[in-house]
């Protein structure tokens, strides 16, 4: 009866979220007992308001949260940060710099050679921060940030890296110090993106429905995933779950962002998800569950019934 009117009641409450799900995903979501990653997306985006996502959506913020749990982990080096980008240096327009905005996915501009004219840059940005990222799908987090540019000095390839060394982007899903399965992706020599899954303990896996073709170029040495996988168990160990990102290069790894919602929650990983991630997102260990004490009398009831219900 509990979750039946959960059910009934979210449904009143936020109809265009339950919509949107059904049209991604061809499916009806359970946001009483939510077992399937995409319906644990969604019951986060419904009654998870953990302060801490509003620090991770903030990629400014997040650099300063991960230096203060690991300061031995570099950071890509902000080198200007302001809320007006007609105020970016003009100097620091140049190859070798990414510029940004702090508050959404997607708000990048990676200068690798000759760089955009200054009005280009300027223009840009402020798209960037006029655009209210996350509301249309349920990201609530990143519509609480204050919304900044800035410069960030570019990670690649060095002099002191061995030869045909490749930037890697690797991602991480982790909760409450345990490490599922590790996404590394790379661009390949004909400019196609490739990638590679490792489980928990570094072993290669492969998921019949990764979008992008696996290839040898997107393997990082074991050495570097390995203190990956330790980085994102320590930064990992206050939250239920999330996306650990990390950027390497060889054997140097820095910190990148950390993601709540990852791919807005649309996605299933099957298998993976069930032998890799089931175990490590227990939702019992949520902020909304952990706080459940200070909730009304349906939501304590609720939390109640869901812990009991939930896979041990």
């Amino acid at each position: 009866a509990v979750f039946a009117l959960w059910r009934f009641a979210a449904l009143l409450r936020h109809p265009r979220l339950h919509w949107k799900y059904v049209r991604r995903m061809k499916r009806i979501p359970d946001v009483a007992v939510p077992v399937l990653f995409s319906e644990r997306m969604l019951w986060r985006k419904l009654f998870d308001r953990d302060p801490d996502f509003v620090t991770f959506s903030d990629k400014l913020a997040c650099k300063r949260w991960i230096a203060e749990r690991l300061p031995g982990l570099p950071v890509p080096r902000v080198l200007w940060e302001g809320e007006r980008p007609e105020d970016i240096p003009p100097e620091l327009i140049r190859p070798g710099v990414a510029i940004k905005a702090n508050h959404g996915s997607g708000f990048n501009l990676l200068i690798r050679d000759a760089p955009p004219p200054r009005e280009q840059v300027v223009a840009t940005a402020r798209r960037w921060l006029a655009k209210d990222w996350g509301r249309r799908r349920g990201e609530w987090s990143y519509a609480q940030v204050p919304r900044r540019v800035f410069v960030e000095e570019l990670v690649g390839p060095g002099p002191e890296d061995p030869p045909g060394a490749r930037l890697l982007d690797i991602k991480i899903h982790a909760g409450g110090g345990r490490v599922g399965f590790s996404v590394s992706l790379a661009t390949a020599e004909d400019g196609r993106r490739c990638g590679v899954v490792h489980d928990e303990a570094g072993r290669r896996l492969s998921e019949p429905d990764m979008p992008l073709p696996e290839m040898p170029e997107a393997e990082p040495l074991p050495e570097t995933l390995a203190a990956a996988r330790d980085a994102a168990r320590v930064l990992s160990r206050e939250v239920d779950y999330a996306r650990f990102d990390f950027l390497a290069v060889g054997r140097r790894l820095y910190a990148g962002e950390i993601t709540v919602f990852h791919l807005a929650g649309y996605r299933e990983f099957g298998a993976l998800f069930g032998s890799a991630m089931g175990p490590v997102w227990n939702l019992r260990h949520s902020w909304p569950m952990r706080h459940a004490a200070e909730g009304g009398w349906l939501w304590r009831a609720y939390a109640a019934a869901l812990s009991r219900a939930l896979p041990r």
